[in-house]
């Protein structure tokens, strides 16, 4: 393995910004959970890219650049920041056979490696996402959409969906209707992708689906 897909970290003093205390934390630039399958756990688990002050007990994500690899089920994501250079991305975008992801939040990183731990594309669960929020019309009507992402508990997919007032609601995902979408859209799927590092998320589904309609 190449020093270069080597899981890679620094240790940083971070302050704490609501009790003050300084704290020295691991911000990994690089990680490969083929060479290390523990840390798949840990970014799962919330016990990487998150701040925890064990004097007053704040907890909160701690977002920062950094390269997920998965060799063996061929996923790359960046976790960009707005100071990312996406020119140094581009030797990714060569592998054979591998799935670039780009992604602004710790949530939306974790929601691409539990897609991909099930065998599913995330292209498609975008799609499913907007049909299913169409269903939730009269929910909305006196509350306000924070957020909806795959989770799964063994055999059971669903979707969260987070509510400002409501707080978190649980879909099923019907396999059947994920299967349709995928053979109805696999054209337009295919024409809205590429090797490069996409930004696979509502909006990106949006472009194929209000078109469509």
């Amino acid at each position: 393995m190449s020093r270069g897909t080597m899981t890679q970290y620094n240790i940083e003093e971070i302050k704490c910004p609501q009790c003050g205390k300084i704290h020295h934390m691991k911000k990994y630039s690089f990680i490969n959970v083929t060479e290390k399958p523990d840390m798949k756990e840990d970014i799962l688990k919330n016990r990487v890219f998150y701040f925890n002050c064990d004097d007053c007990n704040l907890v909160a994500p701690l977002t920062y650049e950094s390269m997920y690899l998965d060799s063996k089920k061929k996923l790359a994501i960046c976790l960009a920041t707005e100071e990312t250079d996406m020119e140094n991305l581009e030797a990714w975008d060569k592998k054979k056979g591998m799935t670039c992801r780009l992604v602004d939040n710790i949530n939306d990183l974790k929601e691409k490696i539990m897609i991909r731990d099930n065998h599913l594309d995330d292209r498609v669960i975008e799609l499913v996402k907007i049909q299913y929020l169409r269903q939730l019309d009269r929910e909305l009507e006196n509350d306000t959409l924070m957020n909806i992402l795959f989770d799964y508990h063994g055999e059971e997919k669903c979707f969260l969906v987070f509510f400002e007032k409501k707080g978190i609601g649980r879909m099923p995902l019907n396999m059947d209707f994920y299967k349709k979408t995928e053979q109805e859209y696999a054209n337009q799927i295919s024409a809205h992708s590429d090797d490069s590092f996409m930004k696979v998320d509502m909006e990106w589904a949006g472009d194929i689906f209000f078109k469509r309609s």
